[in-house]
């Protein structure tokens, strides 16, 4: 059986011919049909590969998550005992401790800059990032979707794609 390019490149050729008038009505007419059945099979062919990948991609996802949400536990759990320990040294009064092939230790961590939320409007500007101004696209598609008219700034863009049902 030809492929997709094939069959495709073959139906090109009859429309040629027949805007060519080389062949009879009933000729191209037959060599279409066959040609319209032959995709029709490849198509479904492709479909039916598709949705089994659909279907694969789905189940991968989910034992993404599953494994995500795994890990996330196992992370929680670890620091949840981590905090246990630091929490019996202190109450303790230990700074170092030698438990069997470990030693455990408490140190200070370097600072970092906790903001003030309710007093950010105080903070001076030199203590701001400057940034480049982000463009507003789903704004721009509702207004073009309005009438607005952007000439020379924007408009819309429509394609197509294939839906599979």
């Amino acid at each position: 059986m030809p492929n997709i390019y094939e069959i495709t490149g073959d139906i090109r050729k009859l429309w040629d011919l027949m805007e060519e008038g080389e062949l009879d009505d009933d000729m191209i007419f037959d060599a279409m049909m066959n040609s319209q059945e032959e995709l029709a099979i490849k198509l479904e062919g492709y479909c039916k590969w598709i949705k089994n990948m659909e279907s694969d991609i789905e189940g991968l996802k989910k034992e993404e998550d599953r494994l995500y949400s795994r890990r996330k536990s196992m992370e929680n759990t670890i620091t949840r005992a981590k905090q246990a320990m630091q929490m019996a040294m202190n109450e303790a009064g230990e700074k170092k401790m030698e438990c069997g092939t470990f030693k455990v230790g408490l140190q200070r961590t370097q600072p970092s800059v906790q903001v003030d939320e309710q007093y950010v409007e105080n903070i001076p500007s030199k203590y701001l990032v400057p940034q480049e101004p982000k463009i507003n696209r789903k704004l721009m598609l509702e207004d073009l979707k309005a009438g607005e008219d952007l000439e020379g700034i924007a408009h819309l863009v429509e394609g197509e794609s294939l839906r599979i049902r």
